[in-house]
């Protein structure tokens, strides 16, 4: 009886494309999130420092 590979080879395929995937989006929801809250510490310290100034 012949086995036909072809159809489980694609599979194969997608299933590792489907994780690779994932991995992408959940590293870029992490990164996202860590950059928010750096780029809000920032403007809080950047405020501050504006308010201190005086001409």
């Amino acid at each position: 009886m012949r086995k036909f590979r072809k159809g489980q080879s694609t599979l194969e395929y997608v299933i590792i494309l489907a994780a690779v995937v994932g991995a992408i989006i959940a590293v870029g929801v992490v990164i996202r999130t860590h950059l928010e809250g750096s780029y809000g510490t920032l403007g809080t310290t950047m405020q501050n420092k504006i308010g201190n100034v005086t001409f």
